[in-house]
């Protein structure tokens, strides 16, 4: 959370309170550890009796434009992480960003923000596939992005980034005439002949998020099930196909910190289970 939602949304006093009350409830919290480089994570299930994995979403979707080799066409979900993190990142005069969820919103109005300072005036402009009344970023972000400055344009995809040379010179996008088929499954269609261009000097993705998942070793992942979207997939209480293993948050229901928060609380009653029907059955 800490990384990967802007300030002005969710500000680090916020998630400081929380982690030192559950520290104050006698968790232990060990940093800059990375699961899969400085502890397998069979050495974690050889350790302890049961495992909770709730990794988020930390990777972003390319598109496949020959232009997403250049220093600035990026994934949002990078430029916000180095934001966080830096408090400086690239920016443009004029921005693009592709996508209509909350990274999208978010990475457009610190974009907005950005070049308030830098430029002294505001030139986003964001594209979604979806249109205006089913696009999947909360309502208020989409409102408090327009009042900031940000053009959205509902209901286009992108057709091409446009360069000259190693710049990136503008981009191409053509009307979505489906989002989703009967089965409400994604299945976007255009129509190839209406197009509208835009003149910008830097390009931000926001078409999805993926899990990083290279932690779980092949003698677990071939075991763990998941669903069509790949996600894990888990009981009620968290629980995956693999008994010590819980799991929750974005790698299970996709990204929202409130479901993951909920998820966390599932799963310690499912752990508190399993560990008493353990005992109770004598296993060690």
């Amino acid at each position: 959370m800490r990384v990967g939602v802007p300030k002005y949304r969710l500000p680090d006093d916020a998630i400081d309170r929380d982690v030192e009350h559950i520290l104050s409830l006698g968790a232990e919290l060990r940093l800059n550890t990375r699961v899969g480089k400085d502890i397998s994570l069979k050495k974690l299930h050889d350790r302890f009796d049961a495992v909770f994995i709730s990794t988020g979403l930390h990777l972003g979707r390319p598109l496949g434009f020959d232009a997403e080799k250049l220093s600035l066409v990026r994934q949002s979900i990078d430029l916000l992480r180095e934001f966080r993190l830096t408090g400086d990142i690239p920016t443009a005069k004029r921005v693009a960003i592709i996508g209509g969820g909350n990274v999208a919103m978010d990475i457009a109005r610190t974009m907005a923000r950005l070049q308030k300072q830098r430029y002294g005036k505001v030139h986003v402009v964001l594209a979604s596939l979806e249109t205006r009344d089913i696009m999947p970023a909360d309502e208020e972000e989409i409102v408090e992005s327009q009042e900031e400055g940000i053009e959205i344009h509902p209901g286009w995809g992108p057709a091409d980034i446009l360069t000259e040379g190693e710049r990136v010179t503008g981009i191409e996008f053509k009307r979505c005439t489906q989002g989703f088929d009967e089965e409400h499954r994604f299945s976007p269609r255009f129509d190839e002949s209406d197009r509208i261009t835009f003149e910008v000097d830097m390009v931000g993705e926001s078409v999805g998020q993926g899990s990083d998942t290279s932690y779980i070793a092949k003698e677990f992942a071939d075991l763990l099930e998941t669903t069509p979207r790949r996600q894990v997939k888990v009981s009620e209480e968290g629980q995956t196909s693999l008994p010590w293993l819980f799991a929750g948050g974005d790698i299970v229901h996709g990204p929202d910190a409130i479901h993951a928060i909920a998820d966390g609380h599932a799963a310690a009653r499912g752990i508190d289970r399993y560990l008493s029907d353990r005992e109770s059955e004598g296993t060690k």
